[in-house]
């Protein structure tokens, strides 16, 4: 198992979040897909941030208490982002993962987004391996 590669389980049409979108886009797609983060990306698809239902939750909080014009993506994103390769094994993204507390991680090669890997993803590939067990 521990030879099985984030390429073979990301999600390749991963949602993702232009610079400057609104706030209320990045919550409609967060809803749309059902997902809890998204990458932010700029016009070259490097990822330069991440926003979160967190980020978001945060912001309308604060907005709705202070009746604060529109939120852009880049005010409330994460702008340290962690991001995995392609080449990593998926046992120990799992282990990376429940250390860092993480729900998901953009996989970039040369800083260009080129997938999405979820705590979702990892947990059907564990849950197929450990089915095998017998």
């Amino acid at each position: 198992m521990s030879m099985i590669r984030v390429s073979s389980k990301m999600n390749r049409n991963a949602a993702i979040v232009k610079c400057g979108t609104s706030l209320s886009d990045v919550i409609q797609l967060f809803m749309k897909h059902s997902i809890n983060s998204a990458p932010v990306v700029n016009d070259a698809n490097e990822v330069i941030g991440l926003v979160s239902e967190s980020d978001s939750l945060q912001a309308l909080l604060s907005g709705s208490y202070y009746c604060d014009k529109p939120t852009r993506v880049n005010d409330v994103m994460t702008k340290a982002v962690t991001t995995i390769s392609p080449q990593a094994s998926i046992v120990d993204i799992a282990i990376r993962m429940t250390q860092e507390n993480f729900s998901a991680y953009p996989v970039t090669e040369n800083n260009i987004l080129v997938g999405m890997l979820s705590r979702q993803d990892i947990l059907q590939v564990l849950a197929e391996e450990h089915n095998q067990c017998g």
